[in-house]
């Protein structure tokens, strides 16, 4: 029965399997830190709803990309890992790369689009990584990337399009349900897609009746626009200051899986939307988020979602590198 229950996932999931995200989990447990889900009254209040949030801005790093990272170099022999691994990012994943390196002793090139922000690119370089800046977007930094990797036989660490990277990223949601197995919505932002589609596989698995919502930059609909497609599909451009889910085309792996499962529609929020997350995260929770990291919590507080009064809500706050600048101009 077991065996049956499995393969009818794997129908559904792709080349995503349970057995994957268990193993990610374990690896996960070993290596990263188990952060916290955390209640705030005033933004209970604020909503009347009861929000919990999902601190992934504490986690290693300071986004939850490092997840998908850790668990990609694991993935593969030793000897793969040892040629020296690169990737694209926009910021939180080369800094998870950077960092997972310097852990196993590995030469690592992180590859960023010419605009990011300098507090995330000044952390690559601080832990010992090459950071290369090319390209305007994180497409052309994607593509460079892999050029590179296939011209020196290095290894290739995806951000979000790889069944492994899904997997680690379906951790997040599991932790939620140990935490709080009474969830009735978690809701995520939504960039290349891996932590949307690790959700639902975990909401399929562990808790059916779970509400699992994703959250688009208005500026950067990619998942959207491409739902409604059928397929993915490349904008033309990106316009959001929200640099962690600033991806011009979903992965592909990843859209299959949510095109799959997902039973919501995906909401947008602006820009000025997530700074305003940005503002009641830091005054009502004393939580520091990036614009990307409090996506989630600003859709929330923007009514984009039909929820009961009654319903507990999970937000991921997916991350907290934001440029002090920025958050000062904010804040003030």
């Amino acid at each position: 029965m077991a065996e049956k229950a499995e393969l009818a996932f794997k129908t559904v999931a792709g080349s995503v399997s349970w057995r994957m995200v268990q193993q990610a989990r374990q690896w996960v447990r070993q290596h990263l830190r188990r952060t916290p889900l955390v209640e705030c009254p005033e933004l209970c209040a604020l909503t009347g709803l009861r929000v919990l949030l999902k601190l992934e801005n504490l986690q290693l790093t300071g986004a939850f990309k490092v997840r998908g990272g850790l668990v990609k170099l694991l993935s593969v022999p030793e000897a793969v890992r040892r040629r020296g691994v690169v990737c694209a990012s926009t910021g939180n994943h080369g800094k998870g790369i950077a960092w997972l390196a310097r852990q196993f002793g590995l030469s690592a090139w992180v590859v960023v689009p010419e605009g990011t922000p300098k507090i995330k690119t000044e952390a690559v370089e601080a832990l010992g990584a090459r950071l290369i800046r090319f390209g305007d977007t994180y497409t052309q930094a994607e593509a460079f990337a892999k050029a590179l990797a296939a011209e020196r036989d290095l290894l290739f660490a995806p951000s979000f399009d790889d069944p492994w990277v899904i997997a680690a990223q379906a951790t997040v949601a599991w932790e939620i349900l140990e935490d709080a197995p009474e969830v009735d919505v978690i809701i995520v932002p939504v960039g290349g897609g891996a932590l949307l589609a690790g959700s639902l596989i975990t909401a399929r698995h562990l808790k059916p009746s779970l509400r699992v919502c994703g959250v688009e930059a208005a500026g950067a609909p990619a998942l959207s626009v491409s739902l409604r497609a059928g397929e993915p599909v490349t904008l033309p451009s990106v316009q959001t200051r929200a640099e962690g889910i600033a991806v011009a085309r979903p992965g592909a792996i990843p859209f299959a899986i949510i095109r799959q499962l997902l039973v919501e529609p995906v909401a947008v929020v602006t820009d000025e939307e997530m700074t305003e997350g940005v503002r009641l995260l830091a005054r009502h929770a004393k939580v520091v988020a990036e614009l990307a990291g409090a996506a989630s919590l600003a859709a929330l507080c923007a009514g984009k979602f039909d929820l009961p009064t009654d319903a507990v809500v999970a937000c991921v706050i997916s991350g907290g590198n934001i440029d002090l600048a920025v958050l000062r101009d904010i804040l003030s």
